[in-house]
């Protein structure tokens, strides 16, 4: 019977701490489920040795320890809490990721507020909104249980992308009109030629 979760215990100097770091970082990125300061749990499905050899072996090489323990099952009561524990996780993930994406809709209905409709703001809010997505992707492939937050945070981005489109059309009407009324005639003002001197 294939493991169902992976444990991972590791121990790294006190200092520096780049590899306290950069453990806890990636162990996270990878869905692990802490246990204590340095144990934590991962789904097999998540944790091949592809994804924690690389680890391990920065820990090392900074002078620590890093021990993988393949655990077919637990109990099913423990298996429940663990998973509630799991998706507990994934949901503050996803509420992030919601205050993320309604902060790129206040932004937008501020500026716009302001009539101002510019490049600059399309661009800052399309950078905001591409980081709003590539977070969403990572924390919707290790929410394995079905976590019920998902759905919120994926309407979040979907309301935050709805929002940029219709700032961008305003932008680029506010443009073109610009453009097809050309100068006004307070803005039509003589040449002045300027010679020299013969």
């Amino acid at each position: 019977m294939p493991p169902e979760w992976t444990l991972v215990a590791y121990r790294t100097p006190a200092e520096p701490s780049t590899a306290r770091v950069s453990a806890w970082r990636a162990l996270h990125r990878l869905g692990g489920l802490y246990l204590g300061p340095t144990v934590c749990l991962l789904p097999a499905r998540l944790a091949n040795a592809g994804q924690l050899d690389p680890i391990g072996s920065r820990v090392r090489a900074a002078g620590g320890s890093f021990d993988v323990l393949g655990i077919e099952s637990f109990s099913s009561e423990t298996e429940s809490h663990l998973r509630e524990r799991y998706n507990e996780a994934r949901a503050a993930e996803y509420a992030e990721i919601v205050e993320r994406a309604e902060a790129i809709v206040e932004e937008l209905e501020r500026e716009g507020a302001r009539d101002k409709f510019s490049f600059a703001e399309v661009e800052e809010n399309e950078a905001g909104l591409a980081k709003v997505h590539q977070w969403l992707r990572r924390v919707a492939a290790r929410d394995l249980f079905e976590c019920g937050a998902r759905a919120t945070a994926e309407e979040a981005a979907c309301r935050a992308e709805e929002h940029l489109v219709a700032f961008i059309e305003v932008a680029i009407a506010r443009e073109a009109g610009s453009e097809a009324s050309g100068p006004t005639a307070s803005d039509q003002r003589p040449l002045r030629v300027v010679r020299g001197r013969e």
